[in-house]
C-alpha cells in the first residue's frame, strides 16, 4: 500500500470541519431569525394587550403608556369625540358613491334644509328689483332694505318673505309687507292693511316657482 502523509488527513479533517461549520451557519441562522420574529411578535402582542387594558382605565388618548402628546393628542381627542356609541370612527364616505349603490347618483336628491329651491329662487326673482338686507337660505328667509319713493319721502316699506316648506306647495311661502310713516323726524308704523298686496306678491312667487319647476323638468 502507498504511504499517505499525515498532512493529508489533517487537510481532510479541516475541510470536513469547515463544511460542517458552513452547514450549521446556513441551517441555524434562519432558525434563529424565525425564533427572534416569533419572540418579538409575542412580546408585541402582549404589550398591545396590556395597553388595551390600560385604555379601558385611562382612555386611549389619555393612556400615559402610549405617550400621545401635542398635536397628536389633539387629533386623537377629536377622533374620540367623533366616534359613535361603538367608539369607532368609520372611514369617510363619498356621498355620491352611497347614492350610486342605491341606484345611481344621477337620481340622488340632496336635502340641505327645509327650503324649497324653486320657492326660494322664485322669491329672489320676484323681489329682485329691490336691494336685499337679509338672504338666509337655510332659514328660508328674505328681507329687503327699506323701499323709498322720491315722490313719497315720508313713507317707506320693506318686504319679508319666508319659505316654510321643502316641497313646492301653495302654502309653502308667506309674505309680509311692513310700512312706516315719518312724523316729526321719527318713523312710526303706518298700520296699513296690506293683506291684498301680500297676497299678490305670494301668488307671483308661487307662479314663478312653478315656471322654474316646469323648466327644470322639460
Amino acid at each position: 500500500m502507498p504511504f499517505r502523509r499525515p498532512g493529508f488527513f489533517i487537510c481532510l479533517t479541516l475541510v470536513l470541519k469547515f463544511q460542517l461549520h458552513y452547514i450549521s451557519i446556513v441551517m441555524i441562522k434562519p432558525l434563529m431569525l424565525i425564533f427572534a420574529l416569533v419572540f418579538f411578535s409575542s412580546c408585541s402582542s402582549n404589550q398591545e394587550e396590556r395597553l388595551s387594558k390600560l385604555d379601558k382605565v385611562y382612555g386611549y388618548c389619555d393612556n400615559p403608556h402610549r405617550g400621545i402628546s401635542g398635536r397628536d393628542y389633539e387629533v386623537c381627542k377629536d377622533k374620540e369625540r367623533a366616534a359613535g356609541p361603538d367608539g369607532i370612527v368609520g372611514e369617510s364616505s363619498d356621498i355620491l358613491s352611497i347614492f350610486s349603490g342605491l341606484g345611481g347618483s344621477q337620481n340622488a336628491t340632496f336635502i340641505n334644509s327645509d327650503t324649497n329651491n324653486f320657492l326660494w329662487d322664485g322669491a329672489l326673482q320676484v323681489l329682485n328689483p329691490y336691494s336685499f338686507k337679509i338672504t338666509d337660505f337655510d332659514g328660508g328667509y328674505i328681507e329687503t332694505d327699506w323701499i323709498l319713493q322720491s315722490n313719497l319721502p315720508n313713507q317707506r316699506c320693506l318686504i319679508k318673505s319666508h319659505i316654510t316648506s321643502a316641497d313646492l306647495v301653495s302654502n309653502g311661502v308667506s309674505v309680509k309687507i311692513i310700512c312706516e310713516e315719518l312724523i316729526e323726524g321719527v318713523w312710526y308704523s303706518s298700520n296699513q292693511n296690506l293683506h291684498e298686496e301680500e297676497k299678490q306678491l305670494t301668488l307671483k312667487i308661487l307662479n314663478q316657482a312653478k315656471i322654474l319647476s316646469n323648466n327644470s323638468n322639460s
